[in-house]
C-alpha cells in the first residue's frame, strides 16, 4: 500500500496538481454550485461554503487514511483553482484504481483536462504500480469519453446505474479502461 505522506505534488506546462485547502474554498464552491458539473453525474449541487468545507474535510482525511488521493488542479496563470482529478475505490490486491475528474465549466476544452489526466494517469501506474486505471463516464458526457479515447482509454463495458441522491434518473455508463503495457497517453499530442 502507498502512502499519500507527502502529499505527491504534481506539474504540468500550465498546471499544478496538489492537495486542497480551506484557501480554495471560493473556487471550489464556484465548481460545485454550477448545476452544469452536476448535469453528468449523481452528486448533488453545494447551496454553501459549509458543504463546501464539508467536502474538503472529507476528502482529505480519505487522503490521511490512504482510501484516495485526490488533486485539485491550480491554473499557474491564475492561480485559481478550475478542477479536481482523483484515483479512488483503490483495489491493491488487483493493482486497480478509479478515476474522477471534473473541471469548471469556464476552462473547458482547453486542453487542461488532459494535461491533468496525462500526469495522474503516469502516477497511477509508476509510482502507485497499478497495472489498470478505470474511468466511468455517462454515456451522453461526449467531452469525458472523446478525452478518454484521446488518452488511448479503452472502451470494455457499459452499465446502468440507479441514481442515489438522484433517485429518478438511470446513469448509462460508459467504462474505460488503461492498463500498464497501454500507457502512451503522454506520447500523444494535444
Amino acid at each position: 500500500m502507498i502512502s499519500f505522506t507527502p502529499f505527491p505534488i504534481l506539474e504540468t506546462k500550465n498546471l499544478i496538481l496538489r492537495r486542497m485547502n480551506y484557501n480554495d474554498i471560493a473556487d471550489l464552491f464556484e465548481m460545485r454550485s454550477d448545476p452544469r458539473m452536476h448535469q453528468f453525474t449523481d452528486t448533488k449541487i453545494e447551496k454553501s461554503t459549509e458543504e463546501t468545507l464539508a467536502y474538503i474535510d472529507k476528502m482529505n482525511k480519505g487522503i490521511d487514511d490512504n482510501q484516495w488521493v485526490i488533486w485539485v488542479i491550480e491554473h499557474k496563470q491564475s492561480n485559481r483553482v478550475i478542477g479536481s482529478i482523483s484515483i479512488w475505490n483503490i483495489d491493491y490486491k488487483k493493482n486497480s484504481g478509479e478515476l474522477g475528474y471534473g473541471i469548471n465549466p469556464k476552462y473547458q476544452g482547453m486542453g487542461f483536462m488532459k494535461e491533468s489526466l496525462t500526469q495522474v494517469v503516469e502516477y497511477g501506474i509508476d509510482v502507485m504500480a497499478l497495472n489498470e486505471l478505470y474511468a466511468y463516464t455517462e454515456e451522453e458526457n461526449l467531452r469525458s469519453i472523446k478525452l478518454l479515447e484521446k488518452c488511448n482509454f479503452k472502451k470494455i463495458a457499459r452499465v446502468d446505474e440507479q441514481g442515489y441522491f438522484n433517485k429518478n434518473k438511470v446513469f448509462h455508463m460508459v467504462i474505460y479502461k488503461i492498463t500498464k503495457s497501454k500507457n502512451s497517453i503522454g506520447s500523444e499530442s494535444n
